[in-house]
């Protein structure tokens, strides 16, 4: 009887689990494939830590090729673009073809700049997924201010993702030795929409402490190395963050998988695969969660990873799928300052200081180092496979 073949679209954080479990996908004949753009995977609850120097980028990389290979999985470096469900295929950006039994997709989301440019000689535009352009930004920012050049940034958004990366450039000017005033934050509806007032009232203040200015505006536009705003105020910059919010690639649109809203997200049941299509699974800032809409947060991606493994195995092995059930909004956040503080939010509890930071970087430690390589000979035994001769 034929392997059946798992294709794993994507070294997500929803994936995590998956490559972690690979041995006993491959001790129950299952082919798993893992398709990812690289062999790593940056873990972006740490990546505003890369604009200040906190963490370098082999600090917050899963090593996914690493782990796919050593579970008994293979890996293998491209991108799926379309999806032909009727067919069970995938269509690769190099203009291969990869046929599954089983597909699941942690492709994770991207930044769509809602701004304008004219083309001409205009700042340098970082979107801040993927999380190596923070990386980029800095030293961009750097080479900069080792020329001797003024370094205007801006940033576009002033939710989490927007707040988090200005708080660290302004770090990140000091110690440039360039002044707090030449950063400002484009957020129409001030910082931390959505979020308690007093976490609000907490990330301006921490801005404007460092001498960063708030425009209450959307960018609109770049226009011969100025941004222009939606209020008709303009300001000379040079290099702009974009974190203007995050869509889904549009691959599920296109093959008429989504839940037909503006999203974008492949439609997935609470058993995390698609009502039509159940062989199609996902999890993460990719999908759309029809029982009820959920935020683009990453503790979503963790929190469906174990889900997502226990019910692709279920699948392809004939037993029953579970539920995910932890959709609640009451989680724990922690934003990083940028200046050895962080905004702690747990409901309606709302406080910051630096005993929040230490916790903050306790807990991504941790998740970094629960996903480690497996012994050799661990993953061999579960896998029903001894040494080579």
């Amino acid at each position: 009887m034929a392997r059946k073949r798992l294709v794993l679209a994507g070294g997500g954080h929803a994936h995590l689990p998956v490559l972690a479990r690979l041995p006993e996908f491959v001790a129950a004949g299952v082919e798993v494939v893992c398709l990812a753009p690289g062999p790593t995977l940056a873990y972006s609850g740490m990546g505003p830590g890369l604009l200040t120097g906190r963490y370098g980028l082999a600090d917050l990389t899963f090593p996914v090729a690493a782990l796919c290979e050593a579970g008994g999985g293979v890996f293998r470096r491209g991108l799926a673009v379309a999806v032909e469900p009727a067919a069970r295929r995938l269509l690769l950006a190099d203009g291969d073809r990869l046929d599954y039994d089983a597909a699941s997709f942690g492709l994770g989301s991207r930044v769509l700049p809602d701004f304008a440019a004219d083309g001409g000689p205009a700042p340098v535009v970082y979107p801040v997924k993927p999380i190596e352009n923070l990386l980029l930004a800095r030293q961009d920012i750097l080479a900069r201010a080792a020329d001797g050049e003024r370094v205007r940034v801006l940033v576009a958004g002033g939710g989490p993702a927007g707040f988090e990366v200005a708080a660290g450039l302004l770090e990140l000017l000091r110690q440039c030795g360039r002044p707090g005033e030449d950063l400002a934050v484009a957020a129409p509806r001030g910082l931390l929409p959505g979020w308690p007032a007093r976490a609000g009232r907490l990330a301006e203040a921490s801005i404007r402490r460092r001498g960063g200015r708030i425009i209450a505006a959307r960018l609109q536009a770049l226009k011969k190395g100025r941004a222009v705003f939606t209020d008709g105020m303009s300001w000379a910059c040079d290099v702009v963050l974009a974190a203007t919010g995050t869509r889904p690639p549009g691959l599920f649109a296109a093959a008429g998988l989504t839940a037909g809203g503006p999203d974008g997200g492949l439609a997935v049941t609470r058993r995390l695969h698609h009502p039509l299509y159940p062989e199609l699974f996902g999890g993460g800032d990719c999908i759309d969660f029809t029982p009820c809409p959920l935020p683009r947060a990453g503790v979503y991606a963790v929190r469906q990873g174990p889900v997502l493994a226990a019910n692709l195995l279920a699948y392809l092995t004939g037993r029953e799928l579970t539920p995910f059930c932890r959709d609640g909004r009451d989680y724990l956040s922690l934003l990083n300052c940028g200046d050895g503080r962080a905004i702690l939010r747990k409901g309606r509890l709302v406080a910051q200081g630096r005993w929040a930071m230490v916790l903050k970087d306790g807990i991504d430690r941790r998740f970094m180092r629960s996903f480690p390589l497996p012994e050799p000979g661990r993953a061999a035994a579960h896998a029903g496979v001894g040494p080579p001769p």
